[in-house]
């Protein structure tokens, strides 16, 4: 039986021009994790991290902080399939067409939403056009499909598991919440909508572990969600 531990990034910098690093919060959640992992003398065979920079920088800080107390851990090393679901092309494109259509949205165009008005119905609309997502409603053109994403996120699963099929194997990937969600779908079953449901709970630098038997890569069971016991309480967050 193998088990595949997968985080989810640190905080990234929401709000920011550059959304695509870390916050300060975000470094010391992902240094938490190292730290834990030093301490559990948790020994995975590999580490995976996903390709956006919050994904590689969480699992560069982890790997220094549990080298720091004395641990050493694999180098990350990058698989592209673990990239987070494409969510701003996905609002860049369909947004204005939910703000014009959704009357509760009205007030981002007509100028009548205050600044914390705008910032929840910002959310909501962001929430509608992944919704839309999911069940094929949009025309995405370019922009991958929510049945392209479970696609290229399976591959991914299965790549890694794969690799690392002697009994006991044991590998960690650092990934975002979408691929978590993803996951979950493939190990429970899961329909897009419960799909999308679980992955909105999913907590910064939280750890996710799944089984595998060697003989069936592919067939993943859900062992723990979203562990965030490595953290301190100010570091608890979901963005």
């Amino acid at each position: 039986m193998g088990t595949l531990t997968l985080v989810r990034h640190g905080q990234a910098s929401y709000g920011a021009a550059e959304y695509d690093r870390l916050s300060e919060r975000g470094v010391e959640q992902a240094r938490a994790l190292g730290r834990r992992w030093a301490e559990a003398r948790f020994a995975p065979d590999a580490i995976y991290a996903g390709p956006m920079r919050r994904q590689l920088d969480t699992a560069t800080h982890a790997v220094a902080a549990a080298a720091d107390a004395g641990h050493p851990l694999p180098a990350p090393t990058v698989l592209d399939e673990l990239a987070e679901y494409p969510a701003f092309e996905l609002l860049g494109r369909f947004m204005p067409q939910f703000v014009r259509e959704y009357p509760e949205l009205r007030g981002l165009l007509d100028g009548t939403a205050t600044a914390a008005d705008r910032h929840a119905l910002m959310d909501r609309g962001f929430w509608l056009v992944i919704d839309a997502w999911t069940r094929d409603q949009l025309d995405c053109g370019d922009i991958e499909t929510f049945g392209g994403f479970v696609t290229r996120v399976g591959a991914a699963l299965s790549r890694m598991t794969a690799a690392h099929t002697g009994g006991g194997a044991r590998i960690a990937a650092v990934t975002s919440g979408g691929p978590i969600g993803i996951a979950l779908k493939l190990a429970l079953g899961l329909d897009a909508l419960a799909t999308v449901n679980h992955w909105r709970l999913v907590r910064n630098a939280s750890i996710t572990e799944l089984l595998w038997r060697s003989k069936k890569p592919d067939a993943l069971s859900l062992l723990g969600f979203n562990h965030i016991d490595h953290l301190p309480a100010e570091l608890h967050t979901f963005r």
